[in-house]
Formats: C-alpha cells, sequence, structure tokens
C-alpha cells in the first residue's frame, strides 16, 4: 500500500504548528485577561483558567501524536495509518472546550435578549450534541486500527461538523439581529459608533469559526483519504477560546467609548459580571453626552 505523507502528515503537522501558534495568542490574552482589574465573578474567571488549561491540554496531546508518527516511528511510513490514543483524547479535549465556550456565548445571547430563551436553547443543545458525537467517535476511535476505518463513522463525523456549521451560523445571526436592534434605537454618537463596532467584531469572529468548520466538512468529504481536514479541525478549538478571550479584553475600550460601567451603578450587570462588550450597548448613558440626529453634526 502507498502512503502519501504529503496528503497525511503533511496537513497534520501544519496543523500542529498552527495549533502551537494560536496556543501562543490565548496564553497571552488569558495573561491580559487576568492582570486586568475588573470584577468579574469567579465563576467566569474560573472558565477562563479552565479554558486555558484545556487549550494547553489540547496543544500537549496534538504534540505528542506527531511525535509518535515523526519521531517514534520515523521512516516507518505505514505507522501514519495508525491512530494513535492522544488524537483520540485530542477530540475530546475539543469537544469539551467548544461545549464550554458555547454555552458562554449562548449565555450572553441570552442576557441580550432580554430573555428569550428559543435560541439559546438551540445552540446549546446542538453544541451538546456535537460534545457527545465527539466523545462517541472519540471512544469507538481507541478500537480502530486505521484512518481509513474512520468510513465506518462517516455518518457521525458529518453529523458533527453539521452541528457546529448550524450552531456559530445560529451565534452570528442572532448577535446581528440583537445588536442591529440596539443600533436603531440609539440617540447618541457614542453608542451607535460603539454598537456598529461590535456588530462588525462580533459577525467577523463568529464567521471564522463557521468558515472553517465548513473547511472541514468540505476536505473530509471530498478528501476522506488523507488528513487535510486535520489541519483545520486542530485550530477550531483554538479559534473559538480566541474569540471569547479577544471580546472579554476589549471591554475595557468600549466601555470608554461609551464613558460609564456596564449597568450605570459601577456593579456587574448579571451572573456572570460583564460577561460580554455586548452588554455595553444596552446600558443608559451618562446626561454629558450630547444627543444627535442622523445627518447632522454632534
Amino acid at each position: 500500500m502507498f502512503v502519501d505523507i504529503d496528503v497525511t502528515l503533511g496537513p497534520a503537522f501544519l496543523g500542529c504548528l498552527l495549533s502551537t501558534a494560536l496556543f501562543g495568542v490565548t496564553s497571552v490574552q488569558t495573561w491580559t485577561y487576568f492582570k486586568q482589574d475588573h470584577r468579574d465573578p469567579v465563576v467566569l474567571r474560573s472558565l477562563v483558567a479552565f479554558l486555558w488549561f484545556l487549550d494547553a491540554l489540547h496543544a500537549a496531546l496534538l504534540i505528542g501524536a506527531m511525535y509518535y508518527y515523526m519521531v517514534t516511528n520515523f521512516g516507518n511510513v505505514f505507522t501514519v495509518l495508525r491512530l494513535h490514543w492522544s488524537i483520540m483524547m485530542f477530540i475530546i479535549v475539543t469537544g469539551i472546550s467548544d461545549t464550554v465556550v458555547r454555552g458562554i456565548f449562548a449565555y450572553r445571547l441570552w442576557k441580550l435578549s432580554d430573555g428569550i430563551v428559543l435560541v439559546p436553547l438551540i445552540i446549546g443543545g446542538l453544541s451538546l450534541y456535537h460534545a457527545g458525537d465527539s466523545f462517541y467517535f472519540a471512544i469507538k476511535g481507541f478500537w480502530l486500527a486505521s484512518w481509513l476505518d474512520l468510513r465506518r463513522y462517516q455518518w457521525s463525523i458529518y453529523a458533527a461538523f453539521a452541528s457546529e456549521i448550524l450552531a456559530d451560523g445560529m451565534v452570528t445571526t442572532s448577535l446581528y439581529f440583537f445588536l442591529q436592534r440596539f443600533r436603531s434605537g440609539v440617540r447618541f454618537k457614542s453608542t451607535d459608533s460603539t454598537v456598529h463596532t461590535l456588530i462588525t467584531y462580533s459577525i467577523n469572529t463568529s464567521l471564522l469559526t463557521s468558515l472553517c468548520a465548513l473547511l472541514c466538512l468540505v476536505t473530509y468529504a471530498a478528501l476522506p483519504n488523507t488528513l487535510i481536514f486535520l489541519a483545520f479541525y486542530a485550530a477550531i478549538e483554538k479559534l473559538y477560546i480566541n474569540a471569547l478571550l479577544a471580546n472579554l479584553n476589549a471591554r475595557y475600550s468600549l466601555q470608554g467609548r461609551l464613558e460609564q460601567p456596564m449597568n450605570g451603578s459601577g456593579r456587574p450587570a448579571s451572573i456572570f459580571g460583564t460577561i460580554s462588550s455586548f452588554e455595553a450597548a444596552s446600558n443608559p448613558l451618562p446626561p454629558s453626552v450630547v444627543p444627535y440626529r442622523r445627518g447632522e453634526e454632534a
């Protein structure tokens, strides 16, 4: 049997490099988050620390797999066809991490929507299904002898990627809808500008993760005998975490533009405290801000 390293071990190695680089970004953003003077509750801070731990474990498992294939079994090309246990653990960690991040996204959508529960529940359900499917696939994978045996569980792979893409699409659409509602009702130039920034930022970050999941699905469906999909799959978990951390760390500059605390009282607005800069758009503004009408100078 001929094994083409360029479409098997090559994409996996590139995915490992990208994953390692993104872990560096995660570490910097986590350090930035904890060094800032904020009033986030213990729940949120604990989740951030837990996500960093999962991200570190995620990177370690992928590096361990690459060491097994490229160092321990150097020169044995047929080893590439074997499934190493660290790959299965890598999938489980990805499922847990993605579920935690989407859970936070679902919660902030619930807060932003003034208590509408349907969309957050659907996103939460899709996230739990994706996590369960990841666990199912990984457990089955422990007993598979080769990557080629993954064909037995193609339905599981397609269902997992499809649920991920659908959940990301709902997050993006919902954020745009709720933030656009705030923008249509604002009377102050600083708030209008801030909401516009939030809309652009939220769509860009959500579309990035959706695009990565879509590339995983397409490359696996079109090239099932290669590991090209793994190059994209290795980045998904870290893109989710970095999107969340970037949002948390951006709150202070955005709040500065609004010139006031999150809820006007100097105290956290929810159980997760100042969980998201998106909530800043709905807060009352200080009387010192001068209202304006579109088409007129402030």
